[in-house]
């Protein structure tokens, strides 16, 4: 990331790849249905609620 600023307005200058992945993470989050499921997630995380790798290919079929 770079600084650039100017007599008008102060701007940052970033990767596109660095760009597109805020941009998803915004799209993500914007959506709150989503942006609860992914809280929750983390909160099973926290409390050790996981499944084994081999559990979860076992529960969607890989």
């Amino acid at each position: 990331m770079v600084a650039i600023s100017r007599a008008e307005k102060d701007m940052i200058a970033i990767p596109v790849e660095e760009y597109e992945g805020m941009m998803e993470t915004l799209e993500i989050l914007s959506n709150p249905e989503t942006a609860k499921r992914i809280l929750k997630s983390i909160e099973e995380v926290k409390e050790g609620e996981t499944i084994s790798e081999n559990e979860f290919a076992e529960k969607f079929d890989l």
